[in-house]
């Protein structure tokens, strides 16, 4: 008998001890193992610790899922429905949308399976009405509509808070509409509608209010329009993000139109700064480079425009004087035999840094800060440093035409050490790529 006990007693402790977590896949492939051979209570009391294992996984949901149907169909080899029926009850709270194959369990499991789901569906609109009416009685729209449009079409309770919904929706969008956001109250007014289409003064405030919307968008086309002829870009850029910024209220119709005529004058500016880059005229690139990034609205307005603006090169018609440092006498030599006194030497990016006197970093516009905090760009300059260390050129060249002219007159204003070789002070040209974002 003492023997007996012992073992009893050993059984029981080790289905009381945890699972260590990378065992959880052993535990689950053990109780199936032992579910098939009829030793459901074992069964139970490994998944008991699975299950336990589990409480903090957020992770494992198709484990978690697994383990309540084994210790359902364990209870159910046991005779014992309720419990069962409690663990597919549990199962379809973590997957709502769960369906048992009729093709692989018995019609007992899978009818009460589907009692159990309906039970869950139950109690998942109860507890959904339950916090509709306290977003009701808090006056909060916004959440009460978010249980709406979750849970209606599963939970027909929720036709009883519409209504009233519909009554709060109004007095939302009425406020909306005495601060002049007719955007926003359009939004509710409408919203309202559909919760209660014979609402006769929602109807009315929302052809009231699309007529406001109406009036404010065409006035501000025109004066978009007028500021864009006139080459006012800032302005012109202010108006169509206000026109953008009334959403769905806006006319699709005035976006086209604006976008149309943004992409066809700069269009015609691309255009013009790949030939001109191909005649080597610096001054002239750089005068249509500010042009693009003053017209575009946002940085990244027509990307694919702006990545046709090709990287300028100035042809040579000697090859490159590569120049290294010569650190006993902190002077730059070259490697090239053929270097002429006139001509700038060619010095690699790191070299040219460590020879940064002042730095002065890129003034970004307000637009472009947002851009980059979810994006990385590197700007790539080409400048040219003369005799003394001063930047007399610098062409900036990347994927953003704004964050491109905003480098380059940070650059334009950076200061060298001078350069010098046996024949004197020397100009240096060099490329720097400017990490920006992130």
């Amino acid at each position: 008998m003492f023997p007996y006990v012992l073992a009893l007693f050993v059984t029981l402790q080790s289905a009381t001890q945890p699972v260590p977590q990378d065992e959880i896949k052993d535990g689950l492939a053990r109780a199936e193992a032992l579910y098939f051979e009829a030793k459901f209570v074992e069964s139970i009391q490994v998944l008991a610790r699975v299950n336990d294992a589990l409480v903090m996984r957020p992770d494992r949901l198709q484990d978690k899922i697994a383990t309540k149907l084994q210790l359902a169909l364990a209870n159910i080899g046991l005779n014992d429905t309720a419990s069962a029926k409690t663990f597919l009850t549990e199962l379809f709270a973590l997957d709502p949308e769960y369906v048992l194959d009729a093709k692989q369990f018995s019609p007992k499991v899978v009818a009460l399976a589907n009692d159990a789901k309906t039970e869950q569906n139950r109690m998942r609109c109860e507890t959904a009405v339950q916090e509709a009416r306290k977003s009701l009685s808090a006056g909060d729209a916004g959440t009460l509509m978010s249980i709406h449009r979750a849970m209606r079409p599963k939970c027909g309770g929720l036709s009883d808070v519409e209504p009233d919904a519909a009554e709060l929706l109004y007095k939302t969008g009425l406020t909306y509409y005495k601060q002049g956001d007719f955007s926003s109250a359009l939004k509710s007014f409408r919203t309202a509608l559909k919760l209660s289409p014979k609402h006769e003064l929602v109807a009315q405030y929302v052809e009231l209010t699309e007529n406001k919307l109406q009036v404010a968008e065409d006035r501000l086309l025109l004066q978009w329009q007028k500021n864009f002829d006139a080459k006012d870009y800032k302005a012109a850029a202010s108006d169509y993000r206000q026109i953008t910024a009334l959403g769905e209220s806006a006319n699709p119709q005035t976006i086209t139109r604006i976008t149309q005529e943004y992409r066809k004058a700069m269009t015609s500016l691309v255009d013009t700064w790949n030939r001109t880059c191909a005649g080597g005229d610096s001054p002239s690139t750089s005068q249509i480079r500010g042009q693009v990034a003053e017209m575009v609205p946002e940085p990244a307005f027509a990307d694919d425009l702006q990545n046709q603006m090709k990287t300028c090169t100035n042809a040579q018609s000697s090859p490159p004087r590569v120049a290294r440092l010569d650190s006993k006498t902190d002077t730059v030599v070259e490697s090239s035999a053929i270097a002429k006194k006139d001509s700038c030497l060619q010095m690699d990016s790191q070299l040219a840094l460590a020879r940064l006197k002042t730095k002065v970093d890129p003034e970004i516009p307000p637009g472009s800060r947002a851009y980059l905090q979810n994006t990385q760009i590197t700007v790539k300059v080409k400048a040219r440093i003369d005799e003394s260390g001063t930047v007399t050129n610098a062409d900036a060249t990347g994927s953003n035409v704004i964050l491109n002219n905003a480098v380059r007159n940070a650059v334009e204003r950076w200061k060298f050490s001078p350069v010098s070789d046996k024949s004197g002070p020397r100009c240096v040209n060099t490329e720097i790529p400017v990490v920006m974002g992130k």
